[in-house]
């Protein structure tokens, strides 16, 4: 197909007929066409996809589409893909997409799973180079009767739906907490935030270390499962206790007891937690009346013994009534108050800025003590029980900070970076999954990154239209079988 605006000097490559050659920024590229009927009954054409570009006094330089115009089969297919990792994290998360697809059209329900999927397996992956870890999955394959796409471009658009249109994700996460053990640990994480046009990301507590705006992340945490529940993201200037208000507006909490810091304490917050039949367990600031009047008049009147696993402590306690219906708490533990005598002695002998025997002396009767206000009805061996477990969301930001590297999110958009809090989410609650598979093996010198890598190795590579498993090892087999996981031997492309 001949055009005037096309030298005859680069016309005469064109490679053949159904074919058309545009000139784009200085550029000749050629592209496939069709024949095509429109609607006035007269025909037209349909442009279809590049095949490659002339370079003038050279020729015609094919692309990798250069086959569909052969009506041959490509020679530069990928035909090793990525297999084990992703499937044995469909395997032991299967229930979390199940879950996806009870609030999401099928597609989308796919896509947030794929997209997290890719995010625990390969730690923190920006959202540009998302694609190139899909193509090179086996998700690709699996997923390909799907409508989906994992580029840049479609995950903002993702992300954006997330973000804007968030009925879907509240009923999820609503869902969550309904399905939930009924205790939940609240807690903030500051995320670095490295764009200039964040409408969230601002200087806050944490700038001294980060060197950046923040922004900040919520999440609730069964403490009795460990599953993440809920996700959002707050304006890095906002601290924790101003977050309580949105939060309880959103989710519509209800018979909850809530295991949360001190960071959210406040008069304010106290009546919305104990609202709607919830209670909560929360340590008093040091710097509040209460406080001060308990810890003057401090005097422990009966004891426990603490356990947890394998480990177990002697707790001395008090109480004390404020209300009709908080009580003050006030425990020491023992065992940690001894160590930590002996570890501040240690540090005036090794004379560390900071430590002196005036401040030993100051202290030394303050060293393991919890002071915790609570209107549960649940009994002071309870209380403090409960409140321990809060330390496994402090667990959980470690993952995301250390292992996940959710720590540069380099968004730019509102809408994007909330849509972005609930694929974090997702990759949380595959990351709880996997710890509760791990403990199936009853063996503690394997980690979720032993087992990730050992899943990493088994590849699936096509010859013919066969797909087939390759790279496998019998004891790694063998472990598998032990958290559900068989791998699939062979599928036709």
């Amino acid at each position: 197909m001949k055009s005037s605006r096309i030298p005859e000097d680069v016309n005469k490559y064109r490679p053949g007929p159904c074919t058309e050659i545009k000139s784009i920024g200085g550029h000749y590229y050629v592209y496939m066409y069709n024949a095509v009927r429109l609607p006035s009954g007269k025909w037209g054409k349909k442009t279809g996809k590049s095949i490659g570009k002339i370079i003038p006094g050279t020729g015609f330089i094919p692309n990798k589409n250069y086959h569909l115009f052969l009506s041959e089969d490509s020679q530069d297919d990928i035909t090793v893909l990525e297999y084990g990792q992703y499937a044995l994290i469909e395997t032991v998360a299967k229930d979390i997409l199940d879950s996806l697809k009870q609030f999401f059209p099928i597609d989308y329900a796919s896509q947030i799973f794929v997209y997290a999927n890719i995010l625990f397996a390969n730690d923190f992956v920006h959202i540009d180079q998302v694609q190139n870890y899909y193509e090179q999955s086996w998700l690709a394959q699996e997923y390909k009767p799907f409508s989906f796409h994992m580029g840049r471009t479609a995950l903002g658009t993702l992300l954006d739906h997330l973000g804007r249109r968030t009925q879907r994700t509240s009923n999820y996460e609503i869902a969550a907490v309904k399905k939930s053990s009924s205790a939940i640990a609240i807690d903030g994480h500051a995320i670095r935030s490295c764009s200039e046009e964040n409408d969230l990301g601002e200087s806050g507590y944490k700038f001294h270390l980060l060197k950046e705006d923040q922004v900040n992340l919520l999440m609730g945490y069964d403490v009795n499962t460990g599953l993440p529940l809920f996700a959002r993201m707050y304006r890095g200037a906002c601290n924790d206790k101003s977050t309580i208000e949105d939060l309880s507006d959103l989710i519509k909490f209800s018979g909850i007891l809530f295991v949360i810091d001190r960071g959210f304490y406040s008069a304010k917050n106290l009546e919305i937690l104990a609202s709607n039949d919830n209670t909560y367990i929360i340590p008093v600031p040091a710097h509040i009346n209460v406080y001060k009047e308990v810890m003057r008049s401090l005097k422990y009147t009966d004891s426990f013994y603490y356990r947890s696993g394998k480990k177990h402590a002697r707790i001395e306690y008090m109480l004390k009534r404020i209300s009709e219906t908080d009580y003050i708490y006030v425990f020491r533990d023992i065992d940690e108050n001894e160590k930590s005598r002996f570890n501040y002695q240690h540090s005036i002998g090794l004379g560390k800025s900071g430590y002196t025997s005036e401040g030993f002396e100051k202290y030394k009767e303050y060293f393991g003590v919890y002071v915790l206000q609570s209107n549960s009805a649940m009994t002071p061996e309870e209380i403090f029980s409960g409140y321990k477990k809060r330390w496994g969301i402090e667990t959980f930001y470690q993952y995301l900070k250390n292992r996940g590297d959710y720590n540069d999110l380099m968004f730019q958009d509102y809408y994007k970076e909330q849509g972005f809090s609930f694929i974090m989410l997702i990759a949380g609650q595959i990351h709880q999954k996997m710890i509760e598979a791990i403990k199936l093996l009853h063996d503690n010198t394997i980690s979720i990154r032993d087992i990730l890598l050992m899943a990493r190795c088994m590849k699936m590579e096509k010859r013919g239209n066969v797909w087939s498993l390759k790279n496998t090892r019998k004891k790694d087999l063998e472990i598998f079988a032990k958290l559900g996981f068989e791998p699939m031997q062979s599928a036709l492309d």
